[in-house]
């Protein structure tokens, strides 16, 4: 099993870095290779603004397809994750995540934060290989999801002639990518889902996605008590497209704690993505305020690490769950499905 060492982490969402204002754009001769690029001052922004950054004017190449590890390191950048709050009982390597990664290479503290920040990137994620417009288009709008608090959206389904080529995990992804303008189709109705993306393209697609993030995110206190709502997009996040999550519960009503945590974990059980656990049980000193249909799944939550009692040994059932509690608690169920992925 690949181990990794996170022991504490914030939020999935970390600083973002989205104001333009008092941005002024390079001459378009500074720039000659983007002379017949289209959505040119966008890329010109980003550039000037450092949001793409160790691309330089003469290694932007417009026209080349970016790698898998050139993709993560802009989406990083420009989406402004880091490992700032996060501590680590021992320093982790680039491959403790991903089998195929140098831990030299320049591309590796990257990988790591995309790993740390709950990007859905593949496993065998491999750094050379070039990455297809359904795989950066798909990458990116993970990542502006898990980071810009972004209101919950019913996307309006956007008929294309090549969706059939789309692979069925990223048709989601790719339907809100076409709702929230990040991307466009061609001239012909297509995406061209299995086309090389080039640096240019992915720029303008980060350009898009930030100018969206910028018009719909708004700041979210951590200490927010989430509705159920919130706290099923969470578990969803979580578990992934196998999620099967049917409660009867008032949408806007505020999610306890204990009701969190036995939704997160009946759901990765009803999904098999745990495995069977001889629970050890431990004491908690407030188990009499638990509802015994709760307590096996709390349980597990604690023998998995999933979640901790506090300092006293209480695990103060009835008390919302904060954005920052459940937050955390998907972060290290990430870690936990990617550690039995690799075994």
């Amino acid at each position: 099993m690949k181990k990794t060492f996170k022991i504490m982490t914030i939020t999935a969402a970390a600083a973002l870095t989205l104001s333009f204002a008092g941005q002024q754009f390079a001459s378009a001769a500074t720039f000659k290779d983007l002379n017949n690029v289209q959505d040119k001052e966008k890329i010109i922004a980003l550039q000037n603004s450092g949001l793409i950054k160790g691309i330089s004017t003469y290694l932007f190449g417009p026209h080349i397809a970016i790698s898998e590890a050139e993709g993560v390191q802009m989406i990083v950048n420009a989406v402004g994750l880091n490992l700032d709050l996060v501590r680590f009982i021992k320093e982790p390597k680039a491959s403790d995540y991903f089998a195929n990664a140098s831990d030299s290479a320049w591309y590796s503290q990257a990988l790591i934060i995309a790993a740390v920040n709950g990007l859905d990137l593949p496993t065998d994620l491999k750094p050379n290989q070039k990455l297809t417009r359904e795989e950066f288009t798909h990458q990116l709008i993970h990542a502006i999801e898990i980071s810009g608090q972004l209101p919950m959206v019913k996307p309006v389904v956007v008929e294309f002639k090549d969706q059939g080529q789309v692979k069925v995990d990223y048709s989601g992804s790719i339907q809100r990518a076409l709702n929230y303008g990040v991307v466009k189709l061609d001239t012909n109705g297509k995406f061209n889902p299995k086309q090389e993306i080039t640096r240019a393209e992915a720029a303008v697609e980060i350009s898009n996605a930030l100018a969206y993030l910028k018009a719909h995110s708004a700041p979210v206190a951590v200490s927010e008590i989430l509705t159920a709502e919130q706290a099923i997009q969470l578990i969803k996040e979580a578990v992934g497209p196998d999620a099967d999550l049917q409660i009867k519960i008032d949408p806007k009503a505020e999610m306890t704690r204990e009701s969190f945590t036995y939704l997160l974990v009946h759901t990765l059980q009803t999904s098999s993505q745990l495995p069977m656990l001889k629970l050890i049980p431990v004491e908690i000193k407030d188990n009499d305020k638990i509802d015994i249909l709760n307590s096996g799944a709390i349980q597990t939550a604690i023998s998995l690490k999933i979640v901790k009692l506090d300092a006293d040994g209480n695990f103060n059932p009835k008390d919302g769950i904060t954005r920052t509690d459940a937050t955390a608690m998907v972060s290290q169920v990430h870690e936990i499905l990617k550690g039995f992925a690799n075994h």
